[in-house]
């Protein structure tokens, strides 16, 4: 679906209202709160207007990432690109240096906070290692795993396929291929999501990419398997994906590995039974 604001759309006052705010926001780099609660106000109000294919793709968004009175960093983002998708191309000069700005200072923040946790976790190792603990740190961190929601599963692909269709497809226990995506404009850290066949589903959550990555760089094996497809229905119709991420030091055995995958599967099977 063709969302983008038209001369057309333009041309007309709900044409007008919405583009205002849309260019403000990608030229600042950001939304805040107030930014945001007018926008869903403008957008509840004018939702019936079906001659602005925007209006309803913005509306949608909107109300899905603010369903639960919360929009956490992954959710802002989806946001924010959404805004961005509307606006017509020659209405976006400077959005590039805006992004490019914001993204310095966010990797800078970053690496900041990087240098303090590895101080702070080499501390903590020393501390450990003092109480002779050495051993079961290693223990532990040889194989651990966590779980996330797949973020942008709304959006459709560069190649033309909708997430939402690929998704349909998907089933709990599939393993994924999480592929760092070091070309991508919006995250030094962006990982997609992808099945085993290569087809996109969306992207690790910010703060979930920011660890892959490390791990990987760390000489770390990454994995990742689907552990419950969501939505599809007619009161949640938007699919969601959630899945486990597994670290695995390269040492342990592939049998090793697959025992502790099967387990860790198997539990979070039980647990939703």
């Amino acid at each position: 679906m063709k969302v983008i604001l038209t001369p057309e759309h333009i041309a007309t006052t709900a044409g007008k209202e919405i583009l205002e705010p849309a260019v403000r926001t990608t030229l600042d780099g950001k939304l805040d709160l107030p930014e945001i609660k007018d926008l869903r106000r403008w957008l509840r109000a004018n939702q019936a207007d079906t001659s602005i294919p925007a209006i309803g793709y913005l509306h949608d968004i909107m109300a899905r990432i603010t369903a639960d009175n919360r929009i956490d960093r992954d959710e802002l983002l989806e946001l924010h690109l959404a805004v961005e998708r509307v606006i017509p191309t020659t209405f976006r000069a400077g959005v590039k240096e805006a992004r490019r700005n914001q993204e310095a200072a966010i990797k800078e923040k970053i690496r900041e906070r990087e240098r303090v946790r590895k101080a702070e976790e080499k501390a903590r190792l020393k501390e450990e290692k003092d109480r002779a603990n050495a051993d079961e740190i290693e223990r532990r961190n040889r194989l651990r795993h966590e779980f996330a929601k797949v973020a942008g599963v709304s959006f459709p692909n560069e190649d033309g396929t909708e997430r939402q269709t690929i998704i349909r497809n998907c089933r709990a226990g599939e393993p994924l291929i999480l592929r760092h995506d070091p070309n991508n404009g919006y995250s030094a850290f962006a990982t997609q999501v992808l099945r085993q066949t290569g087809q996109l589903i969306g992207h690790a959550p910010e703060y979930l990419a920011e660890r892959i990555c490390e791990a990987v760089w760390n000489g770390t094996d990454v994995f990742g398997a689907i552990t419950s497809v969501t939505g599809g229905t007619a009161d949640k119709p938007t699919r969601g994906v959630n899945f486990a991420v597994f670290y695995v030091d390269p040492k342990v055995s592939h049998d090793e590995r697959d025992r502790y995958i099967q387990n860790v599967m198997a539990e979070e099977t039980r647990k939703r039974w």
